[in-house]
């Protein structure tokens, strides 16, 4: 088989399942339409405040999520302004919600932003690779606060206990991923894994981006301040979410929330639906909040989703001239690891020539 035919059949899976949970949910939003519209409507006339808060509280996620992306990009010395950051982070997020390829099409526009920043020259993949830890450590942070949140709700109740082995289940993997990002020694002696990477296209590119992932293990302040930065980020969403159900009068806890929709999250962050998170997020908010309550608070996180990618199509079309960039410089630095023994020089830069179109 092919990698085109591989494609096109990863492709039509994508289609296949993701816009088979879009027509499910379609169907159970025209099956219940006089309850979700009656409580949408109600949350407006009645509460409308809730409503207005709930949306602007996403500020601090966009707020606390650029920070984190900053503290990443500094070790590499990608000194990106924070209102350039915020152009490129508010673009990413158009993109993710609005456009074919979802959250890994809005990482890719945003890699190539940041790539060809003049902020970046002769620093491309290290800065791109900020871009995937950065959505990485937004994962572990999100198993960390469903791991607490598991933790504080069964002392309260026992009503979420079938949440503990899936808490469980995602650290165990996320542990198994941050060891092979983080363990270059260990990963090498993975047999699978040097096969898949003696075949990969543009593997001089490819060892640059994970020579920027493994450099951070030189850098673990950073690491704790992102992940830190990444737990607010994930209860500030939860906020968003219980002022939402507020207004909608729903009967969770705040707690609850952190919770549950840790768990819907996580679940809408699995990259099968064509369009962002498109009927994944809605799907696994009935089967969290139930089907009463789930569809209407996921229809309002997606209308302040939509919302607030509006300010990235705003940016994309009429400031593209204020977000510099241009081709880096034929000499680039390459952060090599090869050595591991402390003071042998791994973690230092050292100049190598790499094409200009690298």
């Amino acid at each position: 088989m092919t990698k085109t035919q591989k494609k096109l059949i990863l492709i039509l899976a994508k289609v296949v399942i993701g816009g088979g949970l879009i027509v499910f949910v379609g169907h159970r939003l025209m099956q219940d339409w006089p309850g979700v519209s009656g409580s949408i409507a109600g949350a407006f006339r009645q509460r409308p405040f809730y409503l207005v808060l709930g949306v602007l509280v996403f500020v601090g996620v966009y707020v606390l999520g650029n920070i984190r992306w900053l503290v990443l990009l500094r070790p590499h010395g990608v000194r990106l302004p924070y209102w350039a950051a915020t152009k490129l982070w508010f673009i990413g997020h158009f993109f993710a919600q609005y456009m074919p390829g979802g959250i890994a099409g809005g990482d890719l526009i945003k890699s190539y932003y940041v790539a060809t920043h003049r902020e970046a020259a002769g620093r491309r993949a290290e800065a791109v690779s900020t871009v995937f830890l950065d959505r990485f450590l937004g994962i572990i942070g999100l198993i960390s606060v469903l791991l607490v949140a598991v933790v504080v709700n069964l002392r309260r109740s026992s009503a979420h206990r079938q949440y503990w082995l899936m808490a469980l289940a995602m650290l165990t993997v996320a542990i198994v991923v941050a060891v092979l990002l983080f363990s270059k020694p260990l990963l090498k002696k993975l047999p699978l894994v040097m096969r898949l990477y003696a075949r990969l296209p543009y593997r001089d590119r490819v060892k640059r981006v994970y020579d920027a992932f493994h450099f951070y293990r030189t850098r673990p302040v950073e690491l704790v301040v992102a992940w830190v930065l990444s737990l607010f980020v994930h209860m500030t969403t939860a906020l968003e979410a219980y002022l939402f159900g507020l207004a909608l009068g729903l009967g969770y806890s705040y707690l609850e929330y952190v919770l549950l929709l840790s768990v819907a999250n996580f679940i809408a962050s699995i990259p099968i639906s064509p369009v962002g998170n498109v009927g994944t997020l809605e799907t696994a908010c009935m089967g969290v909040f139930g089907k009463a309550g789930g569809l209407p608070l996921a229809i309002l996180i997606r209308i302040a989703y939509l919302l607030w990618g509006m300010p990235g199509l705003i940016y994309f079309l009429t400031h593209r001239e204020e977000i510099p960039h241009e081709a880096v410089a034929e000499t680039v630095d390459v952060i090599e690891h090869d050595a591991e023994e402390p003071g042998d020089g791994a973690g230092q830069v050292q100049p190598q020539e790499v094409p200009a179109d690298d």
